[in-house]
């Protein structure tokens, strides 16, 4: 049940974009949120122990991120860090660490 709720939550944050909705400027919102403080502004991370998101599929970015949020992927930093994320924001971060 949990994989088809997942797979129904990520139709609808694609179709979000997809259907001409308003984007938010990833850059911006990994300022607002935090994101650069441990993964830089362009995805190079700031200490070793620390993810690189450069280089990473938007589309797993989106997934992983979801996955946080909705406690489906444990980690102490990240599930605070998406559990306050709307969908828009995932889309955008994602777009922002994946391009």
């Amino acid at each position: 049940m949990k994989i088809l709720k997942s797979i129904a939550l990520c139709l609808s944050v694609v179709s979000l974009t997809a259907c001409g909705g308003e984007s938010l400027d990833g850059e911006v919102l990994a300022q607002q949120k935090g994101c650069v403080g441990c993964h830089g502004i362009d995805g190079k991370a700031s200490v070793p122990s620390y993810p690189n998101l450069n280089g990473q599929w938007e589309r797993y970015l989106r997934l992983q991120l979801i996955a946080y949020r909705d406690g489906q992927r444990v980690n102490s930093v990240m599930n605070g860090m998406a559990a306050s994320l709307a969908d828009e924001e995932i889309v955008a971060l994602a777009e922002h660490y994946g391009s």
